[in-house]
């Protein structure tokens, strides 16, 4: 008889991320073996009976895939203008239990990882682990070396200072900025967020890749299933 964290359960059941299972659980909308749980922490026999908004849940096989995402696409579930999201991509027979691990805008096109993973996409999206994210940014303006280079040095934004910033390379592109950077942060628009800082702006954005996770072989709207090793060994995450 094994015991285990009831938001890990209901991370493995499909549910979401860790976070997203905690609100779960104080919202009350979790029982076991007949009694709602409302308190994070409570840790369960895993051959409970599990019920989440009445409907019994079960673990599922672990399923990941990356996806090469156009523009439109949103990374949000049940958007009230009814726009695409995201998992809507994979075929309707893999869906249950997945979700995208982090956000991209509605206009940053490449690289997402789709899961049902709680724990393998917290690991990869919270910026304790340093699983590093490329992207690459057309900006506004001739950026000079000297002003990406200070990048480097960390950028402040209104919810404190960005650090961990790496510049790839750079090209002028007419009056704009071609740049590669790599970031492990994941704040809320924070690539657009760091250059807005330091006076230029984002016109276009797209993730290329993942830790060493990339797209290179997807077409843009196209996906492909991976194993969880790949991952691992791609993002060095033991």
């Amino acid at each position: 008889m094994g015991f285990i964290r009831l938001q890990r359960y209901l991370s493995r059941c499909g549910l979401g991320s860790r976070r997203g299972c905690e609100e779960l659980i104080t919202q009350g909308r979790v029982s076991v073996n007949g009694e709602v749980l409302d308190e994070l922490g409570s840790a369960i026999d895993e051959d409970s009976r599990v019920l989440v908004d009445g409907r019994k849940v079960t673990v599922l096989p672990h399923r990941y895939f990356i996806l090469n995402k156009p523009k439109g696409i949103i990374c949000v579930r049940d958007d009230p203008r009814g726009r695409r999201w995201v998992v809507d991509m994979i075929p309707k027979e893999f869906r249950p239990g997945l979700f995208p691990v982090g956000r991209l805008d509605i206009d940053t096109t490449g690289l997402i990882l789709i899961t049902n993973d709680g724990d393998l996409s917290n690991r990869i999206a919270h910026p304790r682990y340093g699983v590093e994210k490329e992207y690459v940014a057309l900006v506004k303006g001739n950026m000079t070396e000297g002003e990406l280079k200070a990048m480097e040095e960390g950028v402040m934004l209104d919810t404190g200072m960005v650090k961990g910033i790496r510049i790839i390379s750079f090209e002028h592109v007419e009056d704009r900025t071609s740049v590669t950077l790599r970031i492990h942060e994941g704040r809320y628009h924070v690539v657009k967020r760091i250059f807005l800082a330091v006076g230029s702006r984002v016109y276009e954005l797209h993730r290329r890749g993942i830790g060493e996770l990339n797209v290179d072989d997807v077409e843009v709207g196209s996906w492909k299933e991976i194993g969880k090793d790949l991952i691992l060994s791609k993002c060095k995450i033991e």
